[in-house]
């Protein structure tokens, strides 16, 4: 990739994303994935994979594909490919979880403009921490390049 820094400064901060608050409510504790992983037990995170729904296993993986991706970038190895699917996952599921709450709206029986929609944009942009923001932002800059990077040239 010619983007190759900006490329693994995306996946570096999408990493850091585990170790950063992810809400900034100043109510009461803020979530950190990673605190959140380590006050379980090897059987409770066993259980938590068996029965998880597929959302968790992709933020989960997104983590892994980061760190993947991460590693190909150290030695020169990284992929278009990988920038896509690292990027992808993080993107869709956002994507998916707006679409699935703006839905919630509309089959309570609140009808949905775009101010409606909007309004839950500005209340999620309130709520969200720098965990999630360098989780989403390293995410959608990867599936960019993934999309736009015309790669690197060959001597």
């Amino acid at each position: 990739m010619s983007s190759r820094l900006l490329a693994f400064l995306c996946a570096a901060a999408m990493i850091a994303s585990l170790f950063l608050s992810w809400t900034a409510s100043g109510l009461g504790e803020s979530l950190i994935p990673w605190q959140l992983i380590q006050s379980q037990s090897q059987d409770q995170i066993r259980a938590l994979l068996e029965n998880a729904p597929p959302e968790v296993l992709v933020f989960l993986a997104s983590f892994a594909l980061a760190a993947v991706f991460l590693l190909m970038t150290l030695i020169g190895r990284e992929s278009k490919f990988l920038a896509l699917l690292t990027g992808a996952g993080p993107v869709g599921l956002v994507a998916w979880g707006i679409w699935s709450a703006s839905s919630q709206i509309d089959f309570a029986g609140i009808p949905v403009s775009s101010g409606d929609l909007g309004d839950l944009m500005a209340q999620a942009t309130k709520l969200l921490g720098p965990g999630a923001w360098a989780w989403i932002g390293g995410a959608a800059i990867l599936l960019l390049l993934g999309l736009l990077d015309p790669g690197r040239r060959r001597s």
